[in-house]
């Protein structure tokens, strides 16, 4: 791992040496995450290699994902960051999406892969989309539906349990589509010492459907990965 104080400082080791990973805070002295991400993206224009960037914001507010993602980010982790959360992007980083022998499958223990192949009408592009957007997304869903039982807010609860329910159920993952709502209903009928544990096992779930959907683009691992904080 390397650690860079500054979008400044990731720029020069990133001009010296090469990465799988760069965890790009937002808010930095000097230069700030997204002025670093266009810069990179720029240079990257004449050496057509392609860093993976992923975000981390304290901030976690309207529009935040899709400002990092104009800079031309990867992804996005908002912050405190979760330790499943981090280990699945990292992980996801590390392996090389290239090899292309038999198609991917998914853990059918987890996905319902008939249903989602069914849903995107057989378009692998599609299919690749909505597995990324979900892998995108899912870190910011459930670090508002932590904050929301944290504050025993019943329906702050319901409403983000109900939003990641729906993105759940659009993928196929059948036990994170029942954490989530079940975690709903009890917030819907403020049984927040209940919610608690649901929560729990939700996390749980919703770490399995990452990790599932983390092997479906897995590739071989490589090494290593810059941090700039």
């Amino acid at each position: 791992m390397t650690v860079a104080e500054d979008g400044r400082q990731a720029l020069d080791r990133l001009a010296r040496e090469r990465f799988d990973l760069v965890l790009m805070d937002v808010q930095m002295p000097v230069m700030g995450g997204l002025e670093a991400t266009i810069a990179i993206r720029e240079r990257e224009k004449s050496s057509g290699e392609h860093v993976r960037i992923v975000a981390m914001t304290a901030h976690a507010l309207n529009g935040d994902r899709e400002r990092c993602l104009a800079a031309g980010m990867d992804g996005y982790l908002p912050k405190p960051i979760e330790p499943e959360m981090l280990y699945a992007v990292v992980e996801e980083a590390i392996d090389d999406p290239r090899p292309e022998k038999p198609a991917p499958r998914f853990d059918e223990t987890v996905i319902d892969e008939a249903a989602l192949r069914h849903r995107v009408a057989g378009d692998e592009d599609l299919l690749a989309t909505v597995v990324r957007m979900f892998l995108d997304d899912c870190p910011v869903r459930l670090a508002a539906i932590k904050t929301a039982v944290m504050r025993r807010d019943p329906e702050a609860v319901r409403t983000t349990a109900h939003a990641l329910k729906g993105a759940a159920g659009n993928l196929g993952a059948v036990g994170l589509f029942e954490a989530a709502s079940t975690l709903e209903r009890l917030a819907a009928e403020s049984r927040m010492d209940a919610a608690e544990a649901a929560w729990r096992r939700l996390s749980a779930e919703s770490v399995n459907v990452i990790d599932a959907l983390r092997r479906f683009e897995t590739g071989a691992p490589a090494d290593p990965h810059v941090v700039a904080r």
